[in-house]
């Protein structure tokens, strides 16, 4: 996808085309055999790391070891079990969830069954990797989480209505990449250029945002989209509560 576009993206969980080509893989990644694997991009920015798209796979167990980035997702069908090396523990995560695989985390991927998952994976060229990972363990923001309001309003500049509120449960090692849960009541923003990279999957309500051309892009419960920094867009709703994942681009 050309990233020069800055458009509101709409992300699909059955994208046309999806499936059609299975991804080239390499047996030194996987401790099983090698599965079946797709991607589908639908944003990606080599100058700074960023990927936006759908992937699934058969069963696996993928080669353990240092997760190369911060990757936030959302399970459209299907769980997995990632276990830490060090200790031993492994968490389960299932469809209708999100999680972040924090970069460093030293982790292995067990897959039981077929998945399907939106990605956004963070692993800007020029991060090293860090001597630890800003969390040992897995991130799973929750629907139910408790908010503080967002003083500013961001990522929007507020004209009439509600304080956004945020639960932010993961920031990265040098505070380009973040997630959490985001809500508000009835609100609308002025235009502006949006101030970063965002994907969001909407938990509950509606949310509509109007590019400066004057198009509306009307999303609701169940429904996931990514604006890139730099979007000319406004925003207006009567209340909304959604999964986000924020990347700086510098």
């Amino acid at each position: 996808m050309n990233t020069d576009n800055k458009s509101i993206v709409r992300l699909s969980p059955n994208a046309e085309g999806f499936g059609d080509t299975p991804d080239e893989l390499d047996a030194e990644d996987f401790s099983s055999g090698i599965p079946m694997q797709h991607s589908y991009s639908y944003w990606d920015d080599d100058d700074i790391g960023l990927y936006i798209g759908l992937w699934d796979t058969e069963a696996m167990v993928e080669a353990g070891g240092t997760y190369a980035c911060d990757e936030f997702m959302w399970l459209i069908e299907g769980e997995c079990q990632i276990k830490n090396n060090r200790t031993g523990t492994v968490d389960t995560v299932k469809a209708g969830q999100a999680f972040v695989i924090p970069r460093g985390y030293d982790c292995q991927w067990h897959q039981s069954g077929y998945l399907r998952k939106f990605y956004v994976i963070s692993e800007h060229p020029e991060e090293g990797m860090p001597a630890a990972p800003s969390f040992e363990g897995i991130v799973i923001p929750q629907a139910d989480a408790g908010l503080a309001e967002v003083a500013d309003g961001t990522p929007f500049v507020i004209t009439s209505g509600a304080r956004p509120m945020q639960n932010l449960c993961y920031v990265d090692t040098v505070g380009r990449f973040s997630a959490g849960t985001w809500a508000t009541g009835a609100l609308e923003s002025a235009e502006q250029p949006f101030p970063y990279h965002q994907f969001a999957y909407l938990i509950d309500g509606s949310i509509t945002l109007i590019n400066a051309g004057g198009a509306e892009h009307v999303f609701n419960t169940g429904d996931a989209f990514f604006v890139p920094e730099g979007t000319v867009c406004r925003a207006t709703t009567n209340g909304v509560r959604l999964y986000f994942a924020a990347i700086k681009s510098s």
